[in-house]
């Protein structure tokens, strides 16, 4: 077989991991605090390192390059590189429901699950049967004391997060920060998993609103659309290797 079709089956692999990547997005389009993926790809030389004697993976690509012409022997490859997750806000939506809760800026709910400390943006809260404050998949809302647990009584948040039962301070939501260059990763779930998160010193949360996804379903319509044609012409291509595999053998046949 043409070592040609192995770059061109990288390709459409690659694309066809962006489309699953798109299609997540898009399934998602309506979870509240979802963050858009997109994932990233590599170039990568397999016998780049075999240049000329004295330059060898301590090089820099470029002088790799350079130090030996791209010929027939070279294949470059299209290799998952990692996720990038976007953080732009999603639009406020107003719900009316006090226990939605939106957070302005960056920061990120504390959450308690059984895998340990979480992060998370849907702020679609409620009280279960304890009266704390969880999630919509049941995990403990944090606050400054801890797990949030409200008396009987009308309850208030205000725009710093500190929750009020009758006009009593009961508690505080916990709203962490994270550096824009470490932000938390996807975990599953909708939640997101880090060590560098510090406590806001001075969040701004919406009651009575939620942040909807910021993945754009029209952009991600366009992105699947152009991923499929691509992936169709990889598939072209591979076809017309296969092709002229063929010719080859029955020429040879033929001499023979």
């Amino acid at each position: 077989m043409d070592r040609g079709i192995y770059p061109v089956l990288s390709g459409a692999l690659a694309h066809e991991r962006r489309m699953q990547v798109f299609a997540n997005n898009m399934a998602n389009v309506n979870t509240a605090g979802f963050k858009q993926d997109e994932q990233a790809f590599k170039a990568m030389f397999p016998r780049a390192h075999a240049a000329i004697p004295g330059i060898g993976y301590g090089a820099g690509l470029a002088q790799q390059i350079m130090a030996r012409p791209l010929g027939a022997a070279e294949r470059v490859f299209a290799a998952p590189h990692r996720m990038k997750t976007t953080f732009e806000p999603g639009r406020i939506r107003l719900t009316g429901n006090p226990l939605d809760l939106a957070i302005q800026g960056s920061g990120f709910f504390e959450v308690q699950t059984p895998q340990g400390v979480r992060y998370s943006r849907n702020g679609m809260l409620s009280l279960d049967h304890q009266r704390r404050v969880v999630t919509n998949l049941g995990h403990p809302v944090m606050g400054a004391k801890g797990e949030i647990k409200l008396p009987v009584g009308k309850m208030e948040i205000t725009t710093q997060g500190e929750i009020k039962v009758d006009d009593k301070p009961v508690d505080r939501i916990k709203v962490m920060e994270f550096p824009e260059d470490q932000m938390p990763q996807k975990y599953a779930d909708g939640l997101y998993i880090s060590d560098k998160g510090t406590v806001a010193k001075n969040p701004q949360v919406q009651a009575g609103h939620i942040e909807e996804s910021n993945v754009s379903a029209i952009s991600e319509m366009v992105k699947m659309m152009e991923g499929m044609r691509s992936y169709e012409s990889a598939q072209k291509l591979m076809q017309a290797f296969d092709r002229m595999t063929d010719t080859a053998i029955q020429n040879v046949g033929r001499v023979v």
